[in-house]
């Protein structure tokens, strides 16, 4: 997660159907989808500011309050039905091999499906390591951009580090039948 010494990070809150999210977004860095005019979205977090600047390096200046219209816009289409709208935002995040294949392959995870942890340990190329794969999905810093809610365990729901009332709530809002 690259940030130049004295390049402040930006933050704001979002609705969403789950509830309000804070996204937190380096104007500096390349995502996952390439440079990208806003940046990339390097933290978020259900439980407020505090908790998605505690997940970044020490020492990062977080702008608060500054709202990034691509982000915003993106999270209000999500909200209106435009299920597939995450997928535009570019993110990115430290991790190692393993960490970036999953994260890689939760982004292939459709809205209004899902996906056992068994199953995301396959397409990141792990099999028989559903529980590396449900490690990353506790590890992901940018959900739902990279959509850790959409994994679930082969006999229910599984855990989310943002409680399932949240990841219930987004899984209904893309459609998926619990």
């Amino acid at each position: 997660m690259p940030n130049p010494v004295g390049a402040a990070l930006l933050a704001a809150t979002y609705r969403t159907p789950a509830g309000e999210l804070v996204v937190v977004v380096d104007p500096h860095a390349a995502g996952d989808l390439g440079p990208a005019q806003y940046g990339a979205v390097v933290s978020t977090s259900f439980r407020g500011l505090d908790d998605a600047v505690g997940q970044l390096p020490s020492g990062v200046e977080v702008h608060p309050r500054t709202v990034v219209p691509f982000v915003r816009e993106v999270l209000e289409r999500y909200g209106d039905g435009a299920l597939d709208a995450l997928e535009e935002v570019s993110v990115t995040q430290l991790g190692g091999p393993f960490q970036q294949r999953a994260w890689r392959a939760m982004r292939g995870v459709r809205a209004g499906s899902v996906e056992t942890y068994a199953g995301l340990a396959r397409r990141a190329g792990a099999p028989g390591a559903a529980r590396a794969a449900g490690t990353v999905c506790a590890q992901n810093l940018v959900a739902p951009f990279v959509p850790c809610h959409r994994i679930v365990a082969a006999d229910g729901l599984g855990g989310y580090g943002y409680g399932l009332d949240t990841k219930v709530a987004l899984l209904e809002h893309e459609g998926v039948l619990l």
